[in-house]
C-alpha cells in the first residue's frame, strides 16, 4: 500500500513539473438534453471527478449528477470515467458526456424488487385459506394441503424479509443510482417468475404424485419434511453471514483507501467458492423447491435464477483470474 501511494505521489509530481496538463478540458454532449462544457484549469491543476460532474451540472440547469455518464474515446469507443485516478494519469482535453435519464436509487430498486413476492404470496396465501376462493379457484381434482401451503409461504417470507433487512441495513452500493426504467425490467424476475409460485396454493403447477416423489426423496433420503426446512434455513444463514462478511470486507477496503477496486477474498469459503452468496441462495431455492413438491414454477424460477447467478460468477473468476465453484465445492 505504501509503494502504491509513493508511485502515485511520484506520477502526480511529474505530471506538475512537466507542465504536461491541458489548460481546459472540453466536454462535449452525447445528449441532445446537454450543452457541451468547457472547464477552466489552473496551471498544473488536477481536477476531480466530482469537480467535472458538478461544472456539467452547473452547465445544465443543475442537472442531477448521477444522470451523467462521463467517458473518453478510445479506439472509437466510449470508455467511462469512474474515478479521479483518471485525471492524474491522462492528458485528454476532450471528454465526452450522455445524459442516462431519470434516476432512481439503488436501494429503493432493491427494496421495491424484494417487496413484490412478499405482498404477492401474502395476497395469494390469504385467498388460498378461505372457502370461497378455494371453492371457485382451486385446480380441479388437484389434492389440497394446507400445511404445505403455509410451510412454502412461510419460507417465501423469511427469504424475502431477510432479503429487505439486508437492503436496508447490510447492503454497500458501488453506485447510488440506476436508470428508471430498470426498476420494472428488474421488478419482473420477482413479482411475476416468483409470483407465479404463489399459483401453487390453489394446486397449480404440481405434475409429479405423492408417491412418486416419496419413493424419489426416500431414495435420496430427503424424505423429512423437518430436514427439508432445516437445509433451508442453514442456507439461508450461511447466506446471511457472507453478506455480512461481504459488508465487513467492503468498509475495511474503504478504510485503507481502496474504495475504487474491488479485492476479492481469499480465504475460508471464499477460497472454495467465487461468490457463496449466490452458492447459499441457490441451495436455499433448491431445498424450497423440493419442499414445495418440484412445483412447476418453483422448479421454473430456481433454475433462472440458478442461470443468472452461475453466469454473475463466472464474470467473477474471469475478473480476478480464479476458478473456484459456483455449487459443489471443486465439481460445479
Amino acid at each position: 500500500m505504501v509503494v502504491m501511494l509513493i508511485a502515485k505521489y511520484k506520477r502526480q509530481e511529474k505530471h506538475r513539473e512537466t507542465n504536461m496538463s491541458p489548460s481546459k478540458i472540453t466536454i462535449k454532449s452525447r445528449s441532445r438534453s446537454l450543452k457541451d462544457t468547457e472547464l477552466q484549469l489552473s496551471k498544473g491543476k488536477v481536477p476531480t471527478l466530482e469537480e467535472v460532474l458538478s461544472k456539467i451540472s452547473s452547465n445544465n440547469r443543475g442537472i442531477s449528477k448521477y444522470r451523467l455518464r462521463l467517458t473518453y474515446s478510445k479506439e472509437s469507443k466510449q470508455v467511462p470515467i469512474t474515478n479521479d485516478a483518471f485525471f492524474q494519469d491522462n492528458e485528454h482535453s476532450e471528454l465526452f458526456v450522455k445524459d442516462l435519464g431519470p434516476q432512481v436509487a439503488w436501494r429503493l430498486v432493491f427494496f421495491i424488487e424484494y417487496l413484490g413476492p412478499i405482498l404477492i404470496h401474502s395476497l395469494m396465501y390469504y385467498l388460498s385459506t378461505r372457502p370461497d376462493m378455494i371453492e371457485r379457484f382451486h385446480k380441479y381434482n388437484a389434492p389440497r394441503s394446507p400445511m404445505l401451503n403455509k410451510v412454502a409461504y412461510y419460507m417465501v417470507l423469511a427469504h424475502y424479509v431477510k432479503r429487505e433487512f439486508e437492503t436496508l441495513f447490510v447492503h454497500q452500493f458501488s453506485l447510488a443510482t440506476m436508470p428508471l426504467f430498470n426498476i420494472f425490467k428488474n421488478s419482473f424476475h420477482y413479482w411475476i417468475l416468483n409470483g407465479a409460485i404463489s399459483l401453487g396454493y390453489f394446486g397449480y403447477g404440481f405434475f409429479f404424485s405423492d408417491n412418486t416423489l416419496s419413493n424419489v426423496y426416500g431414495k435420496l433420503h430427503i424424505g423429512s419434511l423437518g430436514t427439508l426446512i432445516g437445509l433451508f434455513v442453514l442456507s439461508e444463514s450461511w447466506n446471511f453471514y457472507i453478506h455480512l462478511k461481504l459488508r465487513r470486507w467492503g468498509d475495511y477496503q474503504k478504510k485503507i483507501g481502496n474504495k475504487d477496486k474491488r479485492v476479492p477474498i481469499n480465504g475460508g469459503l471464499f477460497s472454495i467458492f467465487v461468490a457463496p452468496n449466490y452458492t447459499f441462495e441457490t441451495w436455499a431455492w433448491i431445498w424450497f423447491t423440493v419442499v414445495f413438491k418440484m412445483n412447476l414454477f418453483a422448479v421454473f424460477f430456481l433454475f433462472v435464477s440458478a442461470g443468472q447467478m452461475y453466469l454473475w460468477a463466472q464474470k467473477k473468476n474471469k475478473k480476478y483470474g480464479t476458478r473456484r465453484s459456483f455449487l459443489i465445492p471443486y465439481i460445479f
